[in-house]
């Protein structure tokens, strides 16, 4: 009997510990400005995000641009996003970011996408250590809608992952967009779209097999 209850205990602190995994970016808000994550744009310091190619951290894409439009982060409605005037060159990193990750770990890899401008909308791949994951996905027409992409990955023997989303829009009219509450988690988050290339096991229920499976060999040793 202690054997079982052991084994569930175990089973259920795995769950748990997979369950509250916290996000891996250091400042996927924005709230901290233009810190600790990379570019191949150039960042636009004066609030102007001209040419292609340039950057910002602002509260709305109207702050460095007169034609795009004018709207909230997504995270509060009335924090900083990182808006971008896309460049004509594709395979560019428009973001990242290296971090630490945990081997044979299921990663799910986020962001929240809007159009600023309502021509020729952003195309996005999500990148993980130099390798595309998924499929490339579109910002909507409409500008200032915000909408969840995700991918998921597995680590395999990893221990670090270097980051990346790359625009593949080359157009030098529209392809204006803002990124914010980007996300590298153990656990998928809500709602959203999955362009991940397959769906791979929830981890907690891969962990929950393996519980019951030791409660079966459990019972086993228990009837001999």
């Amino acid at each position: 009997m202690n054997r079982m209850k052991h084994l569930w205990i175990g089973a259920l602190w795995m769950c748990s510990t997979f369950a509250t995994a916290a996000n891996l970016i250091t400042n996927g808000d924005f709230s901290a400005g233009n810190t600790n994550f990379g570019s191949d744009y150039a960042f636009g310091s004066t609030n102007d995000c001209l040419p292609p190619g340039v950057y910002d951290i602002v509260a709305s894409p109207s702050d460095c641009h007169s034609l795009w439009a004018s709207f909230g982060d997504h995270t509060s409605g009335s924090g900083s996003m990182m808006t971008i005037n896309g460049a004509e060159i594709a395979d560019i990193d428009v973001w990242f970011e290296t971090v630490s990750v945990v081997p044979d770990t299921t990663y799910y890899f986020s962001t929240w996408i809007a159009s600023s401008y309502p021509t020729s909308p952003a195309m996005l791949d999500f990148s993980i250590n130099g390798a595309s994951i998924g499929s490339t996905f579109d910002a909507s027409t409409t500008p200032g809608v915000w909408q969840l992409f995700f991918a998921s990955w597995f680590s395999g023997a990893s221990t670090t992952a270097h980051l990346s989303l790359v625009n593949q829009n080359t157009e030098f009219g529209g392809n204006d967009f803002a990124l914010d509450d980007i996300v590298l988690d153990a656990v998928a988050p809500p709602g959203g779209t999955d362009v991940s290339n397959s769906v791979p096991e929830p981890i907690t229920l891969a962990l929950l097999g393996v519980a019951l499976a030791g409660l079966g060999l459990a019972r086993r040793g228990r009837a001999h």
